[in-house]
């Protein structure tokens, strides 16, 4: 939690303040075109991705599951070694395992796939915006002006470049950040998830009205 906290006040006051600097330097055009290719981005992306918590509250849920195959099986072996159940067992524990593993390779191959999408969009995609929006005092509608002032000196409209990247590097890192920040929100709700179920059941059961999940 003090992490997903972290990860978006402290952009949220970057952004703010970085727009300010960069937009009294190249106009409001540079941090509107920034925005854009960010909304644009995080839009696409929650389109295209799978729903994280859900599948972190099925993860934990097989999890439960196959611990508490372990558990049956610690608590009845002597049953199940009377009744010679061992290679049941076996399968129902290794079918329990099984589910496990393929839907975590399932979630893994999806958090690769969803990475390389970020990466396109947030990274190499802002680079471009970014080329775009340090040109604009020398190629944008009022490079006659800004020329005029720096009096066409090499030196000048290097130093001026050089700021106006540092002020976009860190408001494209700011909004990068929040963009990214949905994986960590899913799979808080995931766990939240997981967390509301046991305190309803824990209310039933203070109440005498427990049923089990699992039966229904």
């Amino acid at each position: 939690m003090a992490s997903l906290y972290l990860n978006t006040t402290k952009p949220i006051l970057d952004i703010v303040l970085f727009s300010r600097k960069l937009a009294e330097l190249v106009g409001w055009t540079g941090p509107c075109l920034t925005f854009v290719w960010y909304i644009a981005s995080g839009i696409f992306i929650k389109n295209i991705s799978p729903s994280f918590g859900r599948l972190t509250a099925v993860e934990q849920q097989l999890e439960g599951e196959y611990r508490a195959l372990h558990t049956e099986l610690l608590s009845h072996s002597e049953e199940i070694a009377f009744y010679n159940g061992a290679n049941w067992e076996r399968k129902n524990i290794d079918a329990g395992f099984g589910k496990l593993y393929n839907h975590i390779n399932y979630v893994l191959r999806k958090k690769f796939w969803m990475g390389i999408f970020d990466s396109i969009l947030v990274k190499y995609g802002a680079v471009m915006i970014g080329y775009t929006v340090v040109g604009l005092p020398v190629f944008g509608p009022g490079s006659e002006e800004y020329l005029r002032k720096r009096g066409d000196s090499q030196a000048a409209i290097t130093k001026d470049y050089v700021r106006n990247s540092s002020l976009l590097i860190n408001l494209a890192k700011a909004i990068g950040r929040l963009v990214v920040s949905y994986k960590e929100v899913q799979s808080l709700a995931g766990y939240t998830t997981l967390i509301n179920e046991m305190d309803e059941v824990l209310l039933d059961l203070s109440n005498g009205k427990y049923k089990r999940v699992m039966v229904a």
